[in-house]
C-alpha cells in the first residue's frame, strides 16, 4: 500500500465475495481488493474515504448495511463520525456527527442483539485521557442526529488519572 502508516488494516468482505482491505494511510485511507479469499491482492489504492492518518473503524451490521467511524470535515483528530452505506461501502448517504472536539481517535464498534452500535474511542491521551463511548441505532445515524430513546453520546467510561 503506498504511503501507508500504522499497520492497523481492517477487512470487509463485500456482498459479492470479494474481500476489501482498508489501510490507515499519511493521506486518509487506502484500499486493497482479493478475489481469491486473500491469497492475492490488487495494488493499493486511495479508498477515497479521507482521514488525517488516524485509525478507523468498518464493519458489516446484521442489517447488511455498511458502518464506518472516521473523521469527516475535520482539522486533525476531530469531528468523529459514524456513516452508514446501503450499497456496501460505495457511498454515504447517512452521517452522524459523534463528537467534534480535538484529539478524539481510535474507534472500535460493535452491533448489541437488541441493535445498539457501541462505539469506543478516545479523548487527548495524553491531556484529558479520557476513554468515551457513543450509544447510536442504525435510525439515528439515518436521522443525522439522536432520535431513538437509546442515543447517548460523549460518555466518559474511564479516565486515566495522574
Amino acid at each position: 500500500m503506498p504511503d501507508r502508516s500504522f499497520d492497523e488494516h481492517m477487512v470487509l468482505e463485500q456482498q459479492d465475495g470479494r474481500l476489501r482491505m482498508l489501510v490507515r494511510t499519511h493521506y486518509g485511507i487506502g484500499q486493497s481488493f482479493s478475489e481469491d479469499s486473500g491469497q492475492t491482492w490488487s495494488a493499493g489504492a486511495d479508498a477515497g474515504l479521507g482521514g488525517p492518518c488516524s485509525r478507523f473503524f468498518i464493519g458489516r451490521l446484521r442489517s447488511g448495511r455498511v458502518l464506518l467511524v472516521n473523521h469527516v470535515a475535520f482539522k486533525g483528530r476531530n469531528n468523529l463520525t459514524v456513516l452508514l452505506s446501503d450499497d456496501d461501502g460505495r457511498t454515504w448517504p447517512y452521517q452522524l456527527l459523534l463528537d467534534e472536539r480535538d484529539h478524539v481517535s481510535y474507534p472500535d464498534a460493535t452491533e448489541t442483539d437488541d441493535g445498539r452500535i457501541l462505539i469506543a474511542y478516545d479523548r487527548e491521551r495524553y491531556a484529558a485521557r479520557e476513554i468515551l463511548m457513543a450509544t447510536v441505532t442504525e435510525e439515528d445515524i439515518k436521522a443525522g442526529h439522536c432520535v431513538s430513546g437509546q442515543c447517548k453520546l460523549k460518555s466518559v467510561i474511564n479516565q486515566a488519572s495522574g
